[in-house]
C-alpha cells in the first residue's frame, strides 16, 4: 500500500471512496443526506487544493483517503473513508499516521469527531491516540463525540 497527497486528478475517484464508505453511517443514522455523501466533486478538488488530502492506494486503486483543515496551530480531521471492501485492514490508520507527518510542524493538535452511535469509528479513534474531549449535536440533532490528540504541546 502507499500513501500519498492527493492530485486534482484523483479528485473523482476519491469521491467514489468517499461515497461508498458513508453508506453506512447514513443507514445507521437513517440519514442519506449526511456531508460526506452531498459533497460534489467541485468540493472534493476544492479540499485537495486547499487542504492536507492523502490517498491510500493499492497497486493503481485508491481504497482511502483522510483530509486536515488547518486552522491556526490546530488541525481539523475530515473524511476518513477506506473502501468498504478494504476496511478492517488498517488502512484507515495507516492514513492517520501519515497525516501526522503529513500536517505542517506549527499544528500542536488534531481534533476530529464522528457520530455517537459510531462505537467502531471511536475506538479506532482512540487506539490511535486520540481522547474524547467532549460531545455536540448537528444541524439534524445526531450526536457528535469530539476527539483530539496532541502532537507537539504548548512550548
Amino acid at each position: 500500500m502507499l500513501i500519498e497527497r492527493a492530485l486534482d486528478g484523483d479528485a473523482g475517484e476519491l469521491l467514489t471512496v468517499q461515497r461508498a464508505a458513508f453508506v453506512g453511517e447514513a443507514q445507521r443514522y437513517g440519514d442519506p443526506f449526511l456531508p460526506p455523501l452531498r459533497e460534489d466533486l467541485d468540493a472534493v478538488r476544492a479540499a485537495v487544493a486547499a487542504q492536507v488530502v492523502l490517498v491510500a492506494r493499492e497497486g493503481t486503486r485508491l481504497v482511502g483517503s483522510v483530509r486536515v483543515r488547518v486552522q491556526d496551530r490546530v488541525g481539523h480531521v475530515g473524511r476518513l473513508a477506506v473502501a468498504p471492501d478494504r476496511q478492517r485492514r488498517g488502512i484507515g490508520t495507516a492514513l492517520l499516521t501519515a497525516l501526522e507527518d503529513a500536517v505542517p510542524q506549527g499544528v500542536r493538535e488534531l481534533r476530529l469527531f464522528t457520530g455517537g452511535d459510531s462505537a467502531e469509528n471511536i475506538a479506532r479513534y482512540e487506539r490511535a491516540g486520540y481522547a474524547r474531549c467532549g460531545e455536540s449535536a448537528d444541524d439534524r440533532g445526531v450526536r457528535l463525540v469530539h476527539l483530539v490528540k496532541v502532537l507537539r504541546p504548548p512550548a
